[in-house]
């Protein structure tokens, strides 16, 4: 069953990743490891080009900088709900791999889409959008025949420890869901799911670590003094390693071609 729109407040969320920018790079260590096995998989299919690339929430460009410097990018349409990222995203372009660079920021599924893309590339964004089988048909009209979606997404299990306690977390969809709702415009060539775990020394660096990554714009969850000891002694107690608490994260990489 396909489910209806979420209810975002893309102001929240485009505040918390803007105050995330000098952090992020340092705590999103498993987006960078998606990232890569998005990019590792997208390889292995050589009919994908990299003629007019789109890439849906570049955020800080740590997706964009592998992107360039693997591939030869003719045109890339650079996108992200913060425009504030576009500099430091520019800035880690090597310079004798830069290519046309189109920056069209703002909330990519109310903007007007290029056309004649060749690939349509996203890394852990597309759990954020309000809309996701809506925007996954309007993306395919901008694809051209011979054209690629290759994306990330966060799926049920991510952050699960948090959301157990606090009953704060996205309503993250299933692979299963995912390959449903690509049936409609896309053949799925490739389907990886894999889960990772961070494990930080405190409860109270878990919240450090959804701070720094934006995660905050879910929805906003009132702290008390009483609350925040009663999170960190049942984190502890219900998750607690030798090694730390865990903070798990599970993610889907799919590369899709336009029917």
């Amino acid at each position: 069953m396909i489910k209806a729109p979420m209810i975002l407040n893309k102001d929240k969320i485009a505040h918390c990743f803007r105050r995330a920018l000098a952090t992020y790079d340092l705590q999103a260590t498993v987006q960078r490891q998606v990232s890569a096995r998005l990019l590792e998989l997208a390889g292995q299919i050589p009919a994908i080009s990299y003629e007019r690339v789109l890439e849906i929430g570049c955020c800080t460009g740590m997706l964009t900088q592998m992107l360039c410097q693997q591939h030869r990018v003719k045109t890339l349409f650079l996108n992200d709900l913060v425009p504030e990222f576009a500099a430091p995203v520019v800035a880690r372009i090597p310079r004798e791999r830069m290519p046309l660079l189109q920056p069209i920021f703002g909330d990519i599924e109310t903007i007007e889409l290029p056309d004649r893309l060749s690939l349509a590339l996203s890394s852990a964004t597309f759990q954020w959008l309000a809309d996701l089988p809506g925007f996954l048909h309007r993306l395919a009209q901008g694809l051209r025949k011979d054209g690629f979606l290759a994306f990330s997404v966060f799926g049920p299990g991510t952050l699960a420890e948090f959301t157990e306690l606090t009953g704060v977390g996205l309503d993250y969809r299933s692979p299963e869901q995912i390959a449903v709702l690509l049936e409609r415009d896309f053949v799925l060539e490739q389907m990886v799911t894999d889960q990772d775990r961070l494990l930080l020394l405190t409860p109270r660096d878990v919240l450090h670590h959804l701070r720094a990554t934006g995660v905050g714009g879910v929805r906003d969850y009132r702290w008390t003094k009483a609350g925040l000891r009663r999170f960190e002694q049942e984190y502890r107690t219900r998750f607690g390693t030798a090694g730390g608490v865990p903070v798990t994260y599970a993610s889907t990489c799919c590369i899709a071609r336009k029917k």
